[in-house]
This record gives C-alpha cells, structure tokens and sequence, in this order.
C-alpha cells in the first residue's frame, strides 16, 4: 500500500471513529440527562452540558483537515470516558444511591468488611448485608429451594480487593469497578497499533451495557478482565509474569478457569522445539506462578474450614441454582422441553471437550480464537446470561491486537515507515 492510500485509509477510519464517538456520548449524555433528572442536580446539567459540547466538537472533527485529524486522534477518548464515569456516577449516586443492583457486589463488600474484623467470609451467613446495601429481591440469586444464596460463592481475592478501599472509607464499590474499567481501556490502547486507535476501542461501545450498564449495576467482572487482558499480552514472552496474572484472575471469579486446558495448548503449540522437555519447562513456568498466587490468597480462608471453602467455591457447579440462562437452557426455563440442570452441565462439558480437542488439532486456524471458547462454554451452561459472554470481548480485541501485529501487512508497514 503507497504511503498516500495508507494515510487517506487511517484517516477514513479515524473519521469513522470519531463519528461514532459522538453519537454514542450524545446519546449517553441523554440517557444521564433523564436519569440523573439534571433539573435538580446541577452537577449532572454541568456534566452532561460538557458532554455534549465535547461530543459535538469530536464530529465536527470527522470532517476537518487530516492534518487536524490525526493532531487529535486521541481526543476521542475523552467524551467515552466521561460518558462513562458521568453514568456511574449517576447511578450510583442519585438513581440507586447506597442500593447495588446484585447481591455479588453486595456480599463482596459485606465480605470485605468482615475480614478487616478477623472473620472467615465463608463461615459466615452474608444476609446482612442485602440489606445494608438495600438490594431489591428481584437482584438476589435464586435456589430451586424457594430460598436465596446467603453464602460467597466466590474465591477469595474477589472480596479481598476490596479490603483497602474498606479500610480507607470508601462506601460505594462501584468506583474501584470504574478504576478496572479505566486500565482495560488504557492497556488496550497503549497496546493497540497507533495507526488503528483510537477504532480498536469502538466494540467496547457497542452498546451500553459492557462499559456503563453492568458496572453501573454492580456486575463485578471487570476485576477479572484486567488480568486477563495483562496475561494476553505477556504470556508469549513473560509466561511466569503471565501466570501470576492468570492465578489473579483465577483467584477473583470461575469463568478464568475455563481457560487453563486452552492456555496449556497454546503454550505447547507455541512453543518452536520438538523437545518435551522444553515444553513442560514452559508450562511450569506459567503453571507454577499461577498455581501459587491462587492458593497464596485463598490458603487462609480455605485453612480455617477446607470443606465449607471448597463448597463455596464451586457453587455454580454443585449448589441448587434455578436455571436462568438466554442460551439453550432458556427452552427448558420456559418449560418447552423437560431437561434439567445435569443435561445442561453435560452438555457444556461436552462443548468444552469439542473446542478444546479442535483448538489442539486445527491451532495454526484457532491461535487466536481463544479468548472467546469459554464464553461459548458459558453459554451451553445451564445458567448462561449476557454477562457470561459479553465481558470476553475485551479479551478478544488483544487477540485482534496480537493477530494484527503478526500478520505480513503489519511487518511491511513496520519497515515501510
């Protein structure tokens, strides 16, 4: 590609983004508008005043000087991330002010506290603290027992994160939810191609429930994406730094797990030797690290009551959970077939044995697909929400990031500039 058609192409693509960037934060601004009812909260008419003023200068950039396009292509990020931070802000603090929207937060903070006490989480009954955060009933998780989930059901570095802020006063957790958010954003596009920023970013934005909606709402998953992200990026020259990342990752919630038989493959795969020796050193470097960074945070809670700390855990596979699923599984919690919870759970096993014997055969093809395999798992699962799926797309634009920068067009434009 001639250096002219190369600028006039980035420069489309800038446009393009810049375009999008500004619809989707007018319409953002519009939304906190109404919710944070502006009327007779200044702050957020000064807010969303701001907003739209940068929102509108950012499309008027799409058609300006490629000159001034390119001198400014970073300063589409600035109306994404107050959109952001303006909608938490508004949810958290005027919508559902004190009142999270799921009992995950709820039990995560209410854990925290209880340790800054001395107390073991998982021995303990986290009632109290769906009403110290004011969750509705329709936000708590259901048992087929007619009862609901009173116990933490995940392992410990989930609420442990949350002991500092704890300890330093902060009430609201949704904000340390913000601050993962903020650094996946930052990772990503320090990571990304200069020449695609600030597009690489625009999935995120696809709609508003990724970024804004579930943090907003008190969907923690954003404490597992951020290491996940780290492991992407360093697991090809740093496996042992690679592996602390991913037993942090394993250590804040399950769906990580998912992962392991994948990362042992392409560790394998990846690997340029014949010799197993080699390969097994290879892996124990990223499986040792790991391995030590999930038992290092998890061995004094599980020391002081193993069985009840395994039981915890692994709630989502044994415990009495109704079926909740917009996968398969929604025809059986409809009543359209009469399978239950076991056929579910086999059938995501079977799912996971499929993608993990065809991600070993057909790796050249797959290398990079890996990211989104549990996420499809999850979704076979007999409890398989939006939110079991959608927080792997930040996972899959590293993939697009690192396909990117392996393939013959990002090495030619390398030495062509």
């Amino acid at each position: 590609m001639s250096h002219f058609n190369r600028v006039k192409y980035e420069s489309f693509i800038l446009r393009l983004s810049f375009l999008f960037v500004g619809q989707f934060s007018l319409y953002e601004g519009f939304q906190d508008w109404n919710r944070g009812r502006a009327d007779i909260h200044p702050e957020v008419a000064v807010a969303t005043l701001l907003i739209y003023a940068i929102s509108l200068f950012v499309i008027a950039l799409s058609l300006m000087p490629d000159a001034t396009v390119f001198k400014l292509k970073d300063f589409s990020l600035l109306p994404l991330v107050l959109a952001t931070i303006t909608s938490v802000y508004v949810v958290a603090e005027i919508a559902y002010k004190a009142s999270y929207r799921t009992d995950v937060l709820a039990f995560s903070q209410y854990a925290a506290i209880l340790v800054t006490k001395g107390l073991n989480p998982y021995t303990q009954d986290l009632t109290p603290a769906l009403s110290m955060f004011a969750v509705q009933p329709s936000d708590l998780t259901p048992l087929s027992t007619g009862s609901y989930l009173a116990t933490f059901q995940y392992p410990s570095l989930h609420f442990l994160i949350f002991v500092p802020f704890v300890l330093m006063g902060l009430k609201d957790m949704r904000w340390v939810l913000v601050m993962f958010e903020l650094g996946i954003i930052a990772v990503l596009y320090i990571k990304c191609p200069e020449n695609l920023r600030p597009m690489l970013i625009l999935p995120l934005y696809a709609g508003s429930d990724l970024m804004i909606n579930y943090t907003a709402s008190s969907v923690t998953d954003m404490l597992w994406v951020l290491p996940l992200v780290l492991v992407a990026f360093t697991i090809d020259k740093k496996p042992a730094l690679s592996g602390v990342l991913y037993g942090i990752a394993c250590a804040i919630k399950q769906p990580p797990w998912l992962l392991a038989p994948f990362i042992i493959i392409y560790l394998v795969r990846t690997q340029h030797t014949r010799e197993t020796r080699d390969k097994l050193v290879r892996i124990a470097k990223f499986v040792g690290p790991a391995l030590g960074l999930f038992f290092l945070v998890n061995l004094p809670f599980a020391f002081s009551d193993p069985l009840g700390w395994l039981r915890n855990i692994v709630t989502p596979i044994t415990s009495n959970l109704v079926i909740l699923s917009q996968g398969p599984a929604v025809l059986s919690q409809v009543g359209l077939i009469n399978v239950g919870r076991t056929f579910y759970t086999l059938l995501a096993i079977g799912v996971l044995v499929v993608l993990v014997t065809n991600y070993y055969v057909y790796f050249s093809q797959l290398r990079y697909v890996v990211w989104i395999l549990p996420g499809i798992i999850l979704w076979f699962s007999y409890r398989a929400l939006t939110s079991y799926v959608i927080y792997w797309i930040p996972l899959m634009l590293v993939s697009l990031v690192l396909w990117y920068n392996s393939t013959d067009y990002s090495h030619n434009r390398r030495r062509s500039t």
